[in-house]
């Protein structure tokens, strides 16, 4: 199924292992073939990953976008979820990452980096209530 993408002015997106910038005026553009699609706002870098939900995040993103290397991120992952079950977290926090696991074993890395939205967002509350 195509996916129009409709790009605010200079507004960054990745297609695939490219990232794209747009001019000075809004663009739209439809992708007709199945690759790994981020808007700039959805993308988190290896330096702005400073906590352990976000490095999770990190971990999913490049499993998304490079899939024939996502073997290489499992360690790192699962390295990462372990750290997590060592925080003051309840069974929400634990909900979020047992559903992100479960979009990673389904392949759908796209999902599970929205439920990994959520458990970035459930990390800062418990950062700055605890």
């Amino acid at each position: 199924m195509p996916l129009k993408l409709s790009l605010k002015p200079n507004e960054k997106v990745l297609v695939g292992t490219a990232v794209l910038c747009n001019g000075p005026t809004k663009a739209e553009f439809v992708i007709l073939n199945h690759v790994p699609v981020l808007r700039q706002k959805d993308i988190i870098t290896e330096k702005e990953a400073d906590t352990i939900a976000k490095k999770l995040y990190f971990a999913i993103l490049s499993m998304y976008v490079e899939p024939s290397k996502e073997k290489v991120f499992h360690d790192f992952y699962f390295l990462l979820i372990r750290q997590l079950l060592l925080t003051p977290i309840d069974d929400d926090g634990v909900n979020l990452m047992v559903e992100m696991s479960h979009r990673i074993i389904e392949g759908d890395h796209y999902k599970a980096l929205k439920v990994c939205k959520k458990l970035i967002a459930y990390e800062t509350e418990i950062l700055n209530n605890g």
